[in-house]
């Protein structure tokens, strides 16, 4: 049976591997502020509430990368949406809609997955209604979040579920007639 995936995508420097950490409640990924260190794929078994999944850490999408590793980068990236069950849209309240933003809603406009749209970095509700301009994004349903502040974990941990493929029943053995 597989696991079902949780991708995690988005510009740089949004919070993708803090999200990661957060829910994972470990600190597997790498946090910095310098843009373009996470290359590869992450990932880390989850269970909650009875469910399974593998949470997935991906690299910024449109990083240049100094190393000239941009095309491994994003491959790496593709593959992360492809093995998608659902995919976590990061992006950065306090920074605002960026149109790097809207390159990545662009890629991810015929993906047939659920996607939620994660407002990270929205530290107290007053900046909810800045956090509402990504609405315009069109991407999956918008929850407000801060790894930070820790706002709203079990909130996004239960969109999460909800939008996973429902589990597979175990495979029965008939007991022989005898």
């Amino acid at each position: 049976m597989k696991v079902p995936q949780v991708v995690i995508v988005g510009q740089p420097n949004v919070g993708k591997s803090s999200i990661f950490n957060w829910l994972s409640r470990r600190r597997l990924a790498i946090v910095d502020d310098m843009a373009g260190v996470t290359r590869d794929r992450v990932s880390h078994l989850i269970e909650t509430d009875g469910r399974f999944f593998e949470l997935v850490d991906t690299g910024g999408m449109g990083v240049d990368d100094v190393d000239d590793l941009t095309t491994q980068v994003e491959d790496q990236i593709t593959l992360g949406i492809e093995s998608a069950d659902v995919v976590l849209f990061v992006v950065d309240t306090r920074a605002g809609l960026t149109p790097l933003d809207q390159e990545v809603a662009k890629r991810l406009r015929y993906v047939d997955k659920p996607i939620i749209c994660v407002a990270n970095k929205t530290d107290s509700d007053t900046l909810d209604a800045q956090a509402d301009e990504f609405y315009r994004l069109g991407r999956g349903k918008l929850i407000v979040c801060s790894t930070k502040a820790n706002r709203n974990r079990e909130k996004l941990m239960e969109m999460i579920l909800e939008r996973l493929p429902p589990p597979l029943e175990e495979d029965t053995v008939d007991e022989p007639v005898m």
